[in-house]
């Protein structure tokens, strides 16, 4: 995936010692402007909760986010996030399913081709992701052109709830836990999993990747759902093997989170949702599944 979900955020956490290298371009340049973001207010009969688009790693100068964002976090009783990225604990118990265990090592899992396209964008340092899955490494990798454009896991939207919901006393309940979603990214199978680092090498030496991400920060900072959503929707339509990642990174991932986010809507809850945007725009969205089950949503702009 090109757009970060807390996926992603947790592997930067397990990877951040690697220290890695990546060139970069002028096209991922963006304005330093405060950013938008995507906003939605949901409503039923009985109670009203709001749903914010995330991204895992962002700057300083995107915030303040808007006022109406800051009024529904105030009036909220409980964060919602995909997971507690505090939790060290937890991020530490999930290493095992990004790694493999010696003399295991990431060149019996993938492609030659995909190897030698890894040692050609990496040189000598490609030896240093012997131990990590495939799809650590894809991830490692466009973090790295992430964090070269100033791009700071530190600033990301759903650790900032996360800190200021903790310092407010303010009820956090995780849609997911950290184990599952380093499950899903750690268990893929090689034929999967070679697909998506070659797929990620590709778009890095091609310039693709940096055009792809320029344009959904792009189109989250100005609030442009249908932006966003058609981004998503142009990646996945790419081949069979991004479609069928697209499903299982985020429409399979949708159906769980949209129905605890009902079940603790008919509790009655203030609910302040904070989620990565790619889970809110686009067909099989959230946003989609929970219209279909009755409720009234609103984007806020």
């Amino acid at each position: 995936m090109k757009f970060k979900t807390s996926l992603s955020q947790l592997t930067l956490k397990c990877l951040a010692v690697l220290g890695l290298t990546v060139a970069a371009s002028h096209a991922f340049a963006q304005a330093e402007t405060p950013a938008k973001g995507v906003f939605w207010e949901v409503k039923s009969e009985k109670n009203t909760a709001y749903l914010f688009g995330s991204i895992h790693l962002a700057k300083a100068s995107f915030y303040p986010l808007p006022e109406a964002v800051d009024k529904a976090y105030k009036q909220a009783d409980t964060l919602v996030v995909e997971v507690d990225t505090t939790d060290t604990k937890a991020a530490e118990k999930a290493m095992p399913f990004f790694t493999y265990t010696a003399p295991d090592k990431l060149e019996n899992h993938i492609k030659k081709t995909t190897w030698e396209s890894l040692q050609s964008l990496v040189g000598p340092a490609a030896a240093q992701f012997q131990s990590l899955k495939p799809t650590i490494v894809a991830t490692a990798l466009s973090i790295g052109v992430f964090r070269q454009q100033g791009y700071d896991a530190s600033k990301g939207v759903d650790l900032h709830y996360v800190l200021r919901a903790k310092q407010d006393k303010k009820e956090i309940v995780e849609l997911e836990s950290t184990a599952f979603q380093a499950s899903v990214l750690g268990g893929l199978p090689d034929e999967d999993a070679d697909a998506m680092l070659a797929q990620t090498l590709d778009g890095l030496k091609s310039g693709d990747t940096l055009r792809e991400t320029a344009g959904m920060i792009a189109a989250w900072k100005s609030g442009d759902a249908e932006g966003l959503a058609k981004i998503l929707q142009d990646a996945a339509s790419k081949d069979a093997g991004s479609k069928k990642l697209m499903k299982l990174l985020l429409d399979d991932r949708n159906q769980g989170m949209s129905k605890k986010i009902l079940d603790l809507h008919e509790k009655g809850k203030k609910l302040f949702i904070v989620v990565g945007a790619g889970h809110l725009t686009g067909a099989n969205s959230i946003i989609e599944l929970l219209e279909k089950q009755g409720l009234e949503v609103k984007q806020i702009k």
